[in-house]
């Protein structure tokens, strides 16, 4: 029992980690599936300065800052990539998707930092865009723009199932374990109360009765 048991609890610590590794993002955010060059706006910020990263999937894969002056922003794009090119002419800056191919597969997002004024602040975008390229699973006629379930909660739901029924099956065995554990408890006490029980003599004595002499001669 105490390994189902331990089964259960490492089930439990891999959910929890599975958990809090997809939990790093905003639960508000959303995601939108496209299969065609697309913008990947960043967070509208108002700052002198500020700095954008392209991120596809957890890497950087192009990154600008910008600088406002007098209403106007002027940007850069220090980290290039083909493909990828910044946009400032449309506020909230973005990035543009380009000659999306089969190496363009991804989720896209796009997160903006404040450097001036200070403090420095970091601001995530709540928009996740994921590209695919045509003929991987858009129709190559048409263009979609759908948002996008994430599948991760039908694998957490799968594992608590799993969970609620391996709990289940553990309560179920130590309940059982633990009648029989009773009932041999009693057939042991039964059996120690048969051994330390006093014995009968074996022989008893007769009981003296009135006894009649008899007479030697008649």
């Amino acid at each position: 029992m105490s390994v189902c048991w331990m089964f259960i609890i490492l089930l439990g610590c891999k959910f929890s980690h599975t958990a809090l590794s997809q939990s790093t993002c905003n639960c508000n955010e959303q995601m939108k599936t496209l299969c065609v060059s697309v913008h990947v706006p960043c967070p509208n910020v108002t700052a002198h300065t500020m700095n954008f990263n392209l991120f596809k999937d957890q890497e950087v894969i192009s990154a600008g800052g910008c600088n406002r002056d007098n209403n106007t922003l002027k940007c850069s794009q220090t980290i290039k990539r083909e493909g990828v090119t910044l946009d400032e002419q449309h506020e909230p800056v973005s990035f543009l998707l380009t000659g999306v191919t089969d190496s363009s597969y991804g989720i896209y997002r796009c997160e903006s930092t404040i450097t001036l004024p200070p403090p420095f602040r970091k601001v995530p975008s709540t928009l996740r865009i994921q590209v695919i390229a045509e003929g991987h699973i858009c129709n190559s006629n048409q263009n979609s723009s759908s948002l996008y379930e994430n599948p991760s909660p039908r694998f957490a739901w799968i594992w608590i199932l799993v969970i609620i029924l391996l709990s289940i099956y553990s309560i179920i065995a130590t309940i059982i374990a633990f009648t029989n554990w009773v009932k041999l408890r009693k057939m042991d006490s039964q059996s120690d109360y048969m051994n330390t029980k006093p014995r009968a003599p074996r022989e008893r004595r007769k009981k003296k009765g009135v006894q009649n002499p008899i007479p030697r001669h008649f």
